[in-house]
């Protein structure tokens, strides 16, 4: 029993030694590196949108903006209530110091290009299609609002696209 506790008092020496030359050099790398402000957004998905039903027809209305960023790359979809699914953007640009962004994606009528700023409560700015510029202000949203009743501005726009 005695030759047990010696060696098991020796392993814990052992062990504690381990430990805390582990633990010195934690300490001297924390120290050499001090922390640095991240510039760039985070990484995740924003979703930008105002899709509704419309409650006379129950048909669908508004649109659906996708930002997906990651270390890998960042990624757009743009949805309209008309189309039959999501559209990928071909061109992104994304300015991490002011939020800008700037993408075009081809839909079912056209090519539809953006321009604006990627705020935390809203995407606000311009699309440009064959018919001109148009004015747009989509709301952060966390869940998709698609079968909630529209009410008065039905597609997020200051003026509407068609």
């Amino acid at each position: 029993m005695a030759a047990l506790r010696t060696a098991t008092s020796r392993m814990l020496q052992r062990a504690g030694a381990y430990v805390w030359s582990g633990l010195t050099l934690c300490m001297l790398m924390t120290e050499a590196t001090p922390a640095q402000a991240r510039t760039a957004w985070a990484s995740g998905t924003f979703v930008y949108a105002d899709l509704c039903t419309l409650p006379e027809t129950g048909a669908r209305s508004g649109q659906r903006i996708t930002l997906r960023r990651s270390p890998n790359g960042d990624g757009l979809t743009y949805e309209e209530a008309e189309q039959r699914g999501p559209r990928t953007a071909a061109d992104i640009t994304l300015d991490n110091a002011t939020h800008t962004i700037h993408f075009a994606v081809e839909t079912e009528a056209g090519p539809l290009h953006f321009e604006g700023v990627a705020g935390a409560d809203a995407l606000t700015g311009t699309f440009e299609d064959e018919a001109g510029a148009h004015p747009v202000s989509l709301p952060r949203v966390l869940r998709s609002h698609a079968h909630e009743a529209c009410h008065g501005d039905t597609t997020g726009s200051l003026t509407p696209r068609r």
